[in-house]
């Protein structure tokens, strides 16, 4: 099961974060069956009864402890990474992207705002944390643009907000109401006039009349901008009150016939409901919105001319009755790419990409389940055991990358490996042949050994045959053979149609020839074994446990055979490239 920790502004009553996170987690629920996700939030309690997850609190000790047991870190929609609310929070969020990183756990901006980033210090922070992301999925354009203007060069995906995938509570709050109902939903800023805004409720009534409503999208705060803009209307107005979930904010504007929205989620509720709207712009995410499904050209929330705004509100209606059908706006390109974060949140928790070349993010029953599934479909596979020296090696060998990216599965072997993919563990090729003969001996599925010298391959099948009695092996080989030879062991393996096949040519080699000979062989698992063989058979030692726990197996085999200090110089430089992709150099 894939452990999944989400951060965001949750927990403090915005109806708009907590349509993002009620987003985010259906999404990932559907996309990713029997996920674990975690949530941190100001109202851990309320936000587990609410979502049906886990939650911890927002503390920095309590989300890194969290990390060390995750598989993926998501950094929720939202304007998170931006200064004009506050740089404490900024540097909040900044932080634990960082953190992440060092925990080693793969880190994801989901749909999220960029922006505005007002201070060089700001920038820097953000170019820092967002940098060192496994994928960035921006909500709109501007953000991507931001992204680039302060020197992210790691590639952001423009998807869209979350909130898109929210489906409405149907309410009938207003069913006996008079018409039109026309809803605010406004927050405090600097420079607006809560007494323009009042003149221009006022204005309306008295010239559609029908009925205003006030909707706060954030418990307490625009609850105080509703009062305040009531005490001096002339006319009375409704502020709706007692609505906790997301989906019930939706259903409720979705009854309204025209907002007046500040909040960017309630231009986007109207929206995903064909309700017309008059966007009041206080940040350029809601200027990009309202540019984003061609409505008309914002309000300015500085210095609100009462007159303009009742000019508008009149013109969007009129337009509206005037449309057979009402007002359309072209939101379904936004749902769709919407489910796009879940998508490539799935694609990271299933797989990584470095220096060009896609492996599977496995541990070892992951690994050994989906060998099973190979023999399962029958069809000859082709899989690679991956250590960092392989990388360095498809960075100068064409043919032998190709051979990488045509495999179908590629099981993270070396430390290195785990170290660029930011996993939890390896799975090492040693130890996938003792769990897959285990497997094979339980199911009946027969292996064929080819590999090392004359006689090993056969020693370390006997060596598997004691530990696991019942262990078919078909076949036993050394990995010297001529031309002719190599002809004969070919059709000897076709005939005899082992289900796993193990082949111990050396680095490279093993699998150009896996890749040359897989479908003539037509065994559904090939798997390179390196110098397991010779391991098994005892021959030579592996290192001890405590040695391999702490990653050093590479400086030990070494120590042991110093002939492969050429292969121990390919690990600084895979570091190297490694690091210079992901722009830190």
């Amino acid at each position: 099961m894939k452990k999944v920790l989400i951060s965001g502004y949750y927990g403090f009553g915005n109806t708009g974060d907590e349509a993002i996170l009620s987003a985010i987690i259906s999404s990932l629920k559907l996309e990713i069956p029997n996920i674990d996700i975690t949530v941190s939030s100001a109202r851990p309690e309320e936000t587990e009864h609410r979502y049906s997850v886990k939650a911890i609190s927002r503390s920095v000790r309590e989300v890194r402890r969290t990390l060390k047991r995750t598989d993926l870190f998501i950094s929720g929609g939202g304007g998170l990474l931006q200064d004009v609310t506050s740089l404490k929070s900024l540097a909040y969020y900044c932080g634990l992207l960082i953190l992440a990183r060092i925990e080693r756990v793969p880190v994801m901006i989901f749909g999220q705002g960029i922006g505005p980033l007002k201070r060089r210090i700001s920038r820097m922070l953000t170019r820092l944390a967002v940098s060192g992301c496994n994928a960035i999925a921006v909500r709109d354009e501007g953000s991507k643009r931001v992204l680039e203007e302060i020197g992210v060069r790691r590639e952001s995906i423009v998807t869209a907000d979350p909130a898109f995938l929210l489906k409405p509570v149907k309410t009938s709050r207003f069913d006996d109401t008079e018409r039109p109902v026309v809803g605010f939903a406004l927050r405090a800023w600097q420079g607006i006039d809560f007494a323009s805004i009042a003149r221009a409720a006022d204005a309306i009534g008295e010239r559609l009349g029908g009925t205003t409503v006030f909707i706060p999208f954030h418990q307490g705060r625009d609850h105080s901008v509703a009062e305040q803009i009531t005490q001096r209307m002339k006319r009375s107005a409704v502020v709706v009150d007692e609505v906790d979930l997301p989906a019930e904010v939706l259903g409720v504007i979705g009854e309204l016939d025209v907002l007046v929205g500040m909040r960017l989620h309630s231009t986007i509720f109207a929206a995903m409901q064909s309700v017309p709207f008059v966007p009041i712009s206080y940040d350029p995410k809601v200027t990009e919105f309202a540019m984003a499904v061609g409505t008309m050209e914002p309000v300015s929330s500085v210095n609100i001319d009462a007159d303009m705004l009742v000019s508008r509100v009149e013109n969007i209606l009129g337009l509206s009755s005037s449309l057979d059908g009402g007002l359309s706006y072209p939101i379904e390109d936004m749902r769709l790419k919407a489910r796009q974060n879940a998508v490539f949140a799935k694609q990271l928790l299933k797989e990584r990409r470095v220096l060009g070349i896609r492996f599977d993010a496995l541990e070892m029953d992951e690994a050994a389940d989906s060998i099973e599934r190979c023999i399962a479909e029958g069809r000859p596979h082709l899989v690679v055991t991956l250590n960092a020296e392989m990388m360095v090696m498809a960075n100068s060998d064409a043919a032998f990358k190709s051979v990488l990216e045509k495999a179908d599965l590629l099981i993270p072997d070396s430390i290195g490996i785990t170290w660029a993919g930011k996993l939890r563990a390896r799975v090492p090729g040693i130890e996938m042949i003792d769990e897959l003969a285990k497997r094979a001996a339980g199911k009946g599925y027969s292996l064929y050994m080819v590999g090392a010298d004359h006689g090993i391959a056969e020693k370390a099948a006997a060596k598997l045959r004691q530990k696991y009695p019942g262990l078919r092996i078909a076949g036993a080989h050394s990995g010297y053979f001529t031309k002719a030879q190599e002809a004969e062991l070919v059709a000897e393996i076709q005939a005899i149609k082992p289900d796993i096949l193990l082949l111990g040519l050396g680095m490279g080699k093993q699998e150009k020839w896996i890749a040359e000979h897989l479908h003539t062989l037509g065994v559904p698992a090939c798997l390179g074994v390196g110098g397991s063989f010779d391991v098994i058979a005892g021959n030579v030692n592996r290192a001890p446990v405590w040695v391999r726990q702490a990653g050093l197996e590479w400086l030990y085999r070494f120590a042991q055979r110093p002939t492969r200090l050429k292969r121990l110089l390919a690990l600084p430089k895979f570091v190297y490239l490694v690091i210079r992709e992901r722009g830190l150099m």
